[in-house]
């Protein structure tokens, strides 16, 4: 697991609403933790978010770090449902 400090690329239309963006996001395959979102996307309320993605049925990994003495939580998505997002998207065409 690596964390990314720069926006990922995509074709993908540009995302509107903060859960579009963190799904945009995570569809890449990248990592995200609250820094990530307030310095890439200017979204101060990452847990909210990933919380309602979760609802929705995404299946969100996480796992808490510590750096500079402070907490916080690493968000990804699992090898699996890349996959899966992938082959759906390739039958879809």
């Amino acid at each position: 697991m690596t964390t990314s400090a720069a926006a990922p690329v995509t074709n993908e239309p540009v995302p509107k609403t903060q859960i579009e963006i963190i799904r945009a996001h995570l569809m890449t395959g990248a990592t995200i933790t609250i820094w990530d979102s307030i310095s890439l996307y200017k979204i101060t309320s990452l847990a909210p978010r990933i919380h309602e993605l979760r609802a929705e049925g995404m299946f969100i990994q996480s796992e808490m770090v510590k750096h500079n003495n402070k907490w916080f939580a690493v968000y990804w998505l699992d090898e699996q449902t890349l996959l899966g997002s992938e082959l759906s998207t390739k039958e879809a065409n």
